[in-house]
């Protein structure tokens, strides 16, 4: 069988080097080019991985030819680069988030519909075993009715002055957002995954700890379709918190910690907390996911809609901070 051949469209992001590696280890894939807008950056890594580094990013998708493209740039180059990959043919993995902008969104979206290819984006906390058990729990409507749920992304980055490398990730024209956007966005999708479809936000961004000139923080409480209401926190000032996924059902509560899943339901007539025996075998990420759709020729597991969705309810969080309201979706 012939190997799918992946390029890097650039190491920008702080998770490009294990994709790399994990390419690397892909006995389905061959690594076959670098391109980095950095371009010291760039031939470091290319050198790593004995492949060409390119600093022209269309010379290297001629040149390639790829399957697949990983773009991991900053956020404000993801439209640029994605159009460019998908017009010569390539499959696309884009990390997180998708773009900065709903209307962002729409011109890759637009772009990867015109080329006929596969894209997803890294929402790699869709196939953690717990979350996909509790994605289960809840279709099967072990907890009833869902009336709430919540959801905490956090790390100690601006306190420990993470980003003082990858100084684009505390940059709003070139990341779109800090530390809400950061890890926020997972959030805001795991929600969505769970609860369906937002028709509304209200939230509050601040820049806590003030060392990156960006907000570090934020909260917003989401309202879904379903009359559920979701509350998602997120940021770069938490150290050595937890990091928890809470849904309450009319019939239950499910809990996603440190200590795995537990579900509080009836169970023939007792009330009381459970674990599952067995999670579901979901394992890998997008990326890998992205590489067994195309062998397969089938859809990711992740879409770009579901990218534009999280990012339109960040998009939304973020004009509700500044402006002081409850923000209506769709945008």
């Amino acid at each position: 069988m012939r190997k799918l051949k992946v390029v890097m469209v650039s190491f920008a992001h702080v998770h490009a080097p294990g994709y790399a590696e994990q390419l690397a280890r892909d006995q389905r894939v061959e690594l076959a080019g670098v391109y980095d807008e950095d371009e010291a950056r760039g031939r470091g890594y290319a050198q790593r991985y004995n492949v060409p580094f390119y600093p022209d990013l269309a010379s290297m998708l001629e040149g390639v030819k790829p399957d697949v493209a990983v773009v991991c740039s900053p956020t404000k180059m993801h439209v640029e680069h994605a159009k460019l990959a998908a017009e010569r043919g390539a499959h696309l993995f884009i990390e997180k988030p998708l773009a900065r902008t709903v209307r962002e969104c729409d011109e890759i979206i637009a772009a990867v519909s015109k080329a006929g290819v596969k894209a997803t984006v890294g929402f790699n906390a869709r196939f953690d075993p717990a979350n996909a058990a509790a994605k289960a729990v809840v279709e099967r409507g072990e907890l009833g009715r869902v009336l709430t749920a919540r959801v905490r992304i956090a790390h100690s980055g601006a306190l420990d002055r993470w980003f003082d490398g990858p100084r684009w990730f505390a940059d709003a024209e070139l990341a779109g957002g800090g530390g809400f956007l950061d890890l926020g966005v997972h959030g805001a999708d795991l929600l969505r995954w769970l609860l369906g479809e937002a028709r509304g936000v209200v939230a509050r961004v601040a820049n806590l700890a003030g060392a990156y000139p960006i907000d570090d923080f934020g909260a917003a409480v989401i309202e879904f379709g379903s009359g559920a209401v979701g509350v998602l926190e997120a940021g770069w000032v938490q150290r050595a918190g937890e990091n928890p996924l809470e849904v309450y059902g009319d019939r239950g509560t499910l809990v996603r910690g440190p200590g795995g899943l537990r579900v509080y339901t009836e169970v023939q007539g007792v009330w009381g907390w459970f674990t599952p025996a067995q999670l579901p075998r979901v394992g890998g990420n997008a990326l890998s996911d992205l590489i067994d759709a195309v062998l397969a020729d089938r859809e990711p597991l992740v879409t770009l809609a579901d990218g534009r969705a999280a990012t339109e309810i960040m998009q939304a969080a973020y004009m509700s901070s500044a402006e002081g309201r409850y923000v209506r979706l769709p945008l």
